[in-house]
């Protein structure tokens, strides 16, 4: 069974305003950098990944507050954006340890890490190899289809 699109849209919004997801009121949830290979999945676990641990790195917290939800115009697919914070969803080398390092992806979880809530491959990894490098991943949208395959 396929959901009207009136329902499809409902579920972005009911996300983006829920306190228990992706509105952490008061315990902003967490993108963390992934520095192990992963294949994304709807079933993967916190244990699942591993987690980047270069100079420089700390999760960052996104921004209290509902998410941004709008509708792709060329798609139709619904777009959830996760608020970044003050100085965006960037992480820099502060030092050697742990370098190099390659970053397969990135994804967002609760305060704790006990919910995995989204997660994404990057194209190619990213290979930190030195002090001053940065990673910048621009917005980060989460994206109900319009039309899921069956």
């Amino acid at each position: 069974m396929l959901p009207t699109k009136a329902v499809r849209l409902r579920l972005g919004t009911l996300l983006s305003t829920d306190t228990t997801t992706l509105n952490q009121a008061a315990n902003a949830n967490h993108v963390s950098l992934i520095k192990a290979p992963f294949v994304p999945s709807e079933n993967l676990l916190p244990a699942d990944l591993t987690v980047a641990d270069f100079d420089g790195f700390a999760d960052l917290l996104q921004t209290l507050g509902a998410a941004l939800v709008g509708v792709d115009p060329v798609t139709g697919d619904q777009v959830v954006t996760i608020t970044a914070p003050a100085g965006g969803w960037r992480w820099i080398t502060t030092g050697l340890t742990n370098l190099p390092q390659s970053i397969y992806g990135f994804a967002l979880f609760d305060k704790t890490h006990a919910n995995l809530w989204a997660t994404i491959l990057l194209p190619t990894p990213i290979v930190l190899q030195d002090v001053g490098q940065q990673i910048e991943l621009g917005d980060i949208t989460l994206t109900l289809v319009q039309n899921p395959m069956f």
